[in-house]
């Protein structure tokens, strides 16, 4: 009963071969510098790199901060030999991985005997896989400086370095892989994404073995509020043994399932297991319960469990607003299709924004039409093939942004729910209209400006005061509340942030100010710590609004389908920016119209 995307519109492979992101991925070479590719999990073995490797001392700091890479337990050590006896001895950090991102090369004093690099810190790496945001925010450059010194004949040694283990963005996209568990929403009607990293040198035979103990000990704080964890006593019984004859089995104890439900209980728990080990499985998965008897599964029927997957294998259908009313752009694949599905002929006029979304039976229609004080939210369903009853949405105050539908049942449009933001605050409304309600939440600073809700309909992302956040959605048992919890901040590697929108499962795109006061679109994981770029140079125009068709999990990490307005012109997005015309606009030529330009794109989700 969450988001759907239409079964038949388009999740677009990742056609941009510099992305270098492979079908089946899940892991992305991102971001400047170096980069070891993406790997396989097959455990082949990695460049270790070592206190030895170079005599360059800018290098020899950059390998520094990948030294940390590897084997968990073993990386003090491995940064322990890059340092001189007394540097070792004082060291004593904690035991996490402190992730951060380079703002620039490494800057060398004249006495070549101090190095400082200038970073943005992303948050800490623990050894469940879990990448954490920093809890600490500055939004400002850092600095943290190394004394080295040369021994003769031996090399390069760190004399003074920070109290961390350090490791580098780069060194986190070369040497592991983005892998994804899932855990049933607090509903159980869908599977919700939790991002984890892997060591991509992790002998293949023992990944479900590492993968399964993540699912046991549960998901990642910020998800908690909005999923359900294995029941108390869970635990897997021994390794799982490698795959033989096109099997992998599995046995669990006895408290995975309840006494009660257990037939229920017992398919989303195969379901949950068969997601998190996809990339993994073969022909058949045998589960084993307790002492029950083993269940054999096979097929892809367990696809369905995660609504991201429901995406299709054609292009997204694509619209902006032109003239007060909405229109589908052209489209090769439906070349004689003009019409807007959900909304009327008469009823599709003095619209400014809108967003169109379907559960796969009905379509869900949100419009805002006024304008200035006299902008009234309008929404409506209807089963698909018919139109809508558009009904208003009371309540709202002014400066009523772009809606975004949440919730669209799958059966039925009873508990339809939308978000937008009014006046800065984020509101709820229902498929049915009627008044609008404030979204509880921890405050931060600044209005909020743009939300996405991700396919799973719990996860959301939102720009605040500038800066990008992530979140939960729960929902309460009569669907009349809904709130935010798990809030935190997000570090993507722009100063200001002014648009976002799910690209995939567990990746947003986003737009805001980079280097240079410039302005920058990129691909970024719902971590903050992985990024790609969609157009790296935009120059100085401000990105208002943007939407992005999220990708089909089973195909690649995100899709590459963007539309965006700058002000009141809409783009499509590639490696360059493309102005949508009234010439892109299907059905007959139109007759241009002086001042009148199409914007506020969307997509039908």
């Amino acid at each position: 009963m969450v988001r759907r995307v239409i079964a038949g519109a388009a999740v677009v492979v990742l056609l941009l071969g510099g992305c270098g992101i492979a079908d089946e991925s899940g892991v992305t070479d991102l971001g400047p510098g170096p980069s070891g590719g993406t790997s396989t999990g097959n455990g082949s073995s990695r460049n270790q790199v070592t206190r030895d490797s170079t005599s360059d001392r800018v290098q020899f700091v950059n390998n520094y901060l990948r030294a940390a890479a590897g084997d968990y337990d073993g990386a003090l050590e491995r940064v322990k030999q890059f340092m001189s006896p007394a540097a070792r001895a004082r060291f004593s950090p904690a035991a996490t991985l402190r992730v951060i991102r380079l703002t620039s090369s490494p800057l060398l004093d004249a006495g070549q005997e101090r190095v400082s690099i200038d970073y943005e810190l992303v948050g800490t790496l623990g050894k469940n896989g879990l990448l954490e945001p920093a809890a600490e925010r500055s939004n400002t450059v850092s600095r943290y400086e190394f004394g080295l010194e040369e021994v003769t004949g031996d090399g390069l040694y760190v004399t003074n370095a920070p109290p961390f283990l350090l490791l580098s963005d780069t060194a986190l996209a070369d040497f592991y892989d983005e892998r994804t568990i899932y855990f049933w929403n607090t509903e159980r009607t869908g599977l919700v994404p939790d991002v984890r990293y892997l060591l991509n040198d992790v002998p293949i035979e023992q990944e479900p073995t590492v993968i399964l103990n993540w699912l046991i000990a549960g998901p990642a704080p910020w998800l908690r509020d909005a999923v359900e964890v294995l029941p108390d006593g869970t635990k897997l019984e021994g390794k799982v043994p490698e795959i033989d004859q096109d099997r992998l089995v599995i046995t669990l104890s006895a408290q995975a399932l309840p006494t009660e439900g257990t037939e229920q209980a017992l398919d989303r728990l195969r379901r949950q297991v068969q997601w998190s080990l996809r990339r993994l499985l073969p022909e058949f998965l045998d589960l084993r319960v307790g002492h029950q008897e083993t269940r054999s599964y096979s097929g892809t029927d367990f696809l369905t469990s995660n609504l991201a997957y429901r995406s299709g294998s054609v292009s997204p259908e694509r619209y902006v607003v032109y003239n007060r009313a909405i229109r589908r752009l052209e489209d090769i694949e439906r070349p004689n299709a003009d019409s807007v599905p959900g909304i009327a002929a008469e009823a599709n006029k003095d619209i400014s924004r809108a967003a169109l979304s379907t559960s796969g039976t009905d379509i869900f229609t949100a419009v805002v039409t006024g304008s200035g004080k006299g902008e009234q939210l309008r929404v409506g369903t209807a089963p698909l093939g018919t139109t809508a009853a558009l009904k208003d949405v009371s309540g709202l105050p002014p400066g009523i942004g772009y809606p975004v539908w949440a919730i669209t049942p799958v059966a039925g449009t009873e508990g339809g729910v939308g978000l937008v933001i009014a006046d800065g605050r984020l509101w709820r409304f229902q498929a049915q209209g009627g008044p609008a309600q404030l979204v509880q939440w921890q405050g931060v600073d600044g209005p909020i400006s743009a939300i996405t809700v991700a396919p799973d309909g719990h996860r959301v992302a939102l720009v605040a005061g500038g800066r990008l956040y992530r979140a939960v959605l729960t929902v309460s048992g009569d669907r009349l509340a809904l709130a935010l919890s798990g809030l935190e901040e997000l570090e993507p590697p722009l100063r200001t942030v002014t648009a976002v929108d799910f690209s995939g499962e567990s990746w947003l795109t986003v737009s805001g100010v980079g280097n240079g006061d410039r302005t920058a679109m990129l691909n970024v994981s719902i971590d903050g710590a992985l990024q790609s770029d969609v157009v790296r140079d935009m120059g100085k125009v401000s990105v208002t609004y943007l939407t992005a068709y999220p990708a089909n999990p089973a195909l690649s990490a995100f899709g590459t389908s963007v539309l965006y307005s700058t002000g009141s012109d809409a783009w499509e997005a590639f490696t360059t920016s493309l102005q949508i015309t009234a010439e892109h606009l299907a059905g007959p030529p139109e007759q241009k119209r002086d001042g009148v330009v199409p914007g506020a794109p969307l997509f039908l989700n």
